[in-house]
């Protein structure tokens, strides 16, 4: 299997190296992978604040897994974890609140068809000025029917940007011969195919993400 995929060293990977010179990516950025179907929203919101807080934030480890899972109240598979739950911790955690912001689709200014992002331009973007301030974004589509994962990097592969590139951490790595906790997807074909099924409640829909940004 391993014969059909190349392997990047995403973690260390930077724009200085050898045709990556229009990457933009935040690297050192730790991942592991889920131990159940129904835990992806956790695993991304302890990816995320390991990383933001330097891998020690208060006592959210790989193993807090299913605890935190429990505060964001998870629902078995194939229900997940509500988009409102996780922005909910989020806001409502002391330590979160007082060093970031919460920027989520939810509160999103919104086109007249409710979408965040009513172009792909706009969504790129969106993403290269988040990933330049060295913001992941946990973002949730229909992959899986509904899967969380965060937008860890985005290469502009050529001037045709149906060319481009994202990269994610994912806690469900099944895509590769290589478990390393990172994929990668066409950025056009992942803004065309990011909607929820059967996972988020109606208002959540479309286009979901989250990030945090760290207050002034």
């Amino acid at each position: 299997m391993a014969k059909y995929y190349n392997d990047y060293d995403f973690f260390n990977i930077t724009n200085e190296c050898e045709g990556f010179e229009n990457l933009y990516i935040i690297n050192h950025f730790e991942t592991f992978q889920q131990s159940t179907e129904e835990t992806c929203a956790s695993c991304c919101v302890i990816m995320l604040l390991n990383y933001l807080e330097g891998g020690g934030f208060r006592v959210y480890k790989k193993n807090d897994e299913i605890s935190l899972a429990k505060a964001l109240k998870t629902k078995k598979f194939p229900c997940g974890t509500n988009l409102e739950n996780v922005v909910d911790f989020l806001k409502n955690d002391k330590m979160i609140a007082k060093k970031y912001d919460v920027v989520s689709s939810l509160d999103y200014k919104k086109d007249d068809n409710g979408f965040c992002f009513s172009n792909f331009k706009e969504f790129k973007n969106f993403v290269i000025s988040s990933l330049k301030e060295k913001y992941p974004i946990i973002v949730e589509n229909v992959d899986y029917g509904g899967h969380y994962k965060i937008i860890i990097g985005y290469d502009c592969v050529n001037e045709n940007f149906e060319d481009d590139v994202l990269i994610f951490a994912d806690s469900a790595d099944f895509g590769d011969a290589n478990k390393d906790g990172y994929s990668i997807y066409p950025a056009e074909r992942f803004f065309f195919m990011w909607f929820d099924d059967h996972c988020l409640s109606a208002n959540a829909k479309k286009q979901p993400f989250v990030l945090l940004k760290r207050k002034n």
